[in-house]
């Protein structure tokens, strides 16, 4: 079984990256709340394609939990009926207002989003399982512990995931939900590097210098999350992505922090990239240029959030470019040792 931890460590790793990328998605699109129920959409296994799924249809038949669209309100089925001409109100015993949340918008294309995103978490949980598993078996236990953090680092998304849900995305739970979505990144991320057996021994200074870049630019990653925060609050006031950056600028100190915060994660990397010295390992070395070319990446589309018109596509792009700088440097940081 011991041959099989290293694939399954990766493949967990890639696929909680890609859930990592289809919630930025999410994000992009405004789909946070396509299926304003967990864990069904709309109170179905299968999230409706169309909007006479989700309104009252005299003659349909309706399971207990299914949820309709009705003068702004959200209903739910109390038992198992078939329509008849009379409106939902006259049903009070076998309809009720959903009362968890006041969202009350199908956009097919939202929910169809919202329902891939979930699809991905939950398939990601299967590595990670099997990962568990699989180290449990072979008696390392090292590797049995990690991976139990990340499968109860899963559960914990997961649940997080119900309650933004919930709350119609309320503040904050948005950046928890992500920050739990980078801890099970960190912890396969280590167990890749323990398996994979490669050490690097560098001098003390750079060892740190990596350190504290990764806290610097894990704080670049929480600031930039409360910013994207408030571009959504911005948008949903009516105004126009040209005039996002300005806004920003003159109303939230936080957007400041976030734009010159970017000079101070490149200075930190810069560090621990000169005292690690022109020669090493070539894993070593794709690791270095990796986030190189990523903190470049980083600053184009910062730019384009400062000066151009703040295009919704850069923001996905963004936050991936972000996470891999840290990523990077985390799978290396666990690959040196100091001497």
């Amino acid at each position: 079984m011991s041959g099989a931890l290293l694939p399954l460590a990766r493949a967990s790793f890639w696929l909680a990256f890609v859930v990592v990328l289809a919630g930025s998605v999410v994000r992009m699109t405004g789909s946070g709340m396509g299926c304003p129920d967990w864990p069904k959409c709309f109170g179905l296994l299968v999230p409706p394609t169309k909007a006479s799924q989700v309104t009252w249809t005299p003659g349909a038949k309706y399971e207990k939990g299914r949820m309709l669209v009705h003068r702004d309100t959200l209903w739910v089925a109390q038992e198992p009926f078939v329509a008849r001409e009379f409106e939902i109100e006259r049903n009070r015993g076998q309809w009720r207002p959903y009362l968890k949340h006041d969202y009350a918008i199908f956009n097919a294309a939202h929910t169809w989003i919202e329902f891939v995103n979930r699809c991905l978490g939950a398939l990601a949980g299967i590595p990670a399982l099997l990962l568990f598993l699989a180290a449990a078996l072979a008696r390392d236990l090292r590797t049995t512990i990690l991976s139990l953090f990340g499968v109860m680092a899963l559960g914990f998304v997961a649940w997080l995931g119900k309650l933004v849900v919930d709350g119609n995305l309320i503040p904050y739970s948005i950046t928890i939900h992500m920050l739990g979505a980078l801890a099970i990144l960190c912890i396969d991320s280590v167990i890749i590097q323990r398996l994979r057996g490669f050490v690097v021994r560098w001098h003390r200074s750079a060892r740190w210098g990596l350190a504290f870049a990764l806290g610097v630019t894990l704080l670049q990653i929480l600031t930039g999350t409360e910013v994207r925060e408030l571009v959504d609050l911005l948008l949903k006031k009516g105004m126009g992505r040209p005039d996002l950056a300005e806004s920003l600028a003159e109303s939230y100190a936080l957007y400041l922090i976030h734009r010159s915060g970017y000079w101070l994660v490149l200075a930190a990397h810069a560090f621990w990239i000169w005292r690690m010295g022109p020669f090493g390992q070539s894993h070593v070395l794709r690791a270095r240029n990796g986030v190189v070319l990523l903190l470049i990446g980083q600053l184009v589309t910062g730019v384009l959030f400062a000066f151009g018109a703040f295009p919704a596509w850069a923001q996905p792009i963004h936050l991936i470019l972000g996470l891999g700088v840290f990523l990077t440097a985390w799978g290396l940081y666990w690959r040196t040792t100091s001497c």
